[in-house]
């Protein structure tokens, strides 16, 4: 009997030092960031220009790459949790090739950008974007997400009535998939929960989402659950074969794109 109890007492020290565990320091498991020097130069193709924006906390940078047409405005990118705005030319020139200037940013802790992470930080910061983009370019701002990326995007979505939103693999929300692979951590331990499928129900615009059936990194079936809070005038697109990285650079997808921004304002 006292072995049983010494059994279960050790069960129960293991599964609070599991959850505890995963509550502090569950940014190592979301984020994997790239810093860099404040001097330092990025090596881009594409001709542009480094922005930056001022939080309570820290400093955000971001880099504008600027078409080589007259603008037709500007898109705002959130990429996804890996590496910073040095890896963000490849999406950016789908969008220049429409005449668009697209601004890339980095999150707190990479690239040139600092400050404290949280939730809450982090969609405030989305939203410093979208006004530091709003006083250059008015209502010309369009949002464009790409894996944890689109949680941000589908928050201005809500918040800033953005026109066009486009999401590339998104997560019904983080919460949903973090309880999916840790099946034994009770929900309320997610501090990142990112709930995509609340933050679309309020979205005023227009959204096109894009999500590769055999993506192992967010999966299929999580994005298709947001076919539920779409619009009418929204789309979820099934990209039969595409894996997470190569899902944006699908030629039925760039078709897609460019046809569905090509004429609208």
């Amino acid at each position: 009997m006292k072995s049983l109890k010494r059994i279960g007492l050790y069960c129960v020290v293991v599964y609070a030092a599991i959850t505890v565990g995963l509550y502090w320091f569950q940014e190592s498991l979301i984020f994997f960031p790239m810093p860099v020097s404040q001097d330092h130069q990025f090596q881009f193709q594409t001709t542009t220009e480094e922005v930056w924006a001022d939080n309570n906390d820290g400093r955000l940078h971001g880099v504008v790459f600027q078409s080589s047409e007259p603008s037709r405005g500007i898109v705002l990118y959130f990429k996804g949790n890996m590496g910073n705005v040095g890896h963000s030319e490849g999406i950016a020139r789908i969008f220049l090739a429409l005449g668009f200037d697209v601004l890339s940013m980095d999150y707190r802790g990479s690239g040139k950008s600092t400050g404290p992470l949280s939730e809450a930080r982090l969609l405030h910061d989305a939203e410093l974007w979208h006004e530091w983009a709003t006083v250059r370019y008015g209502k010309r701002v369009r949002v464009v997400g790409y894996s944890l990326g689109t949680a941000f995007a589908s928050h201005l979505a809500a918040v800033k009535n953005v026109p066009q939103t486009i999401l590339f693999a998104p997560m019904r929300s983080i919460e949903d998939i973090a309880v999916e692979r840790f099946p034994f951590i009770p929900g309320f331990v997610v501090r990142y929960p990112f709930r995509n499928y609340q933050k679309l129900t309020e979205a005023a615009g227009t959204v096109l989402i894009y999500h590769g059936t055999k993506d192992k990194v967010i999966p299929y079936a999580s994005g298709m659950a947001l076919q539920a809070v779409l619009g009418e005038d929204d789309q979820f697109t099934s990209v039969a074969g595409a894996d997470h990285y190569t899902l944006p650079f699908r030629p039925e997808v760039l078709d897609h794109i460019r046809s569905a921004w090509r004429h609208s304002l």
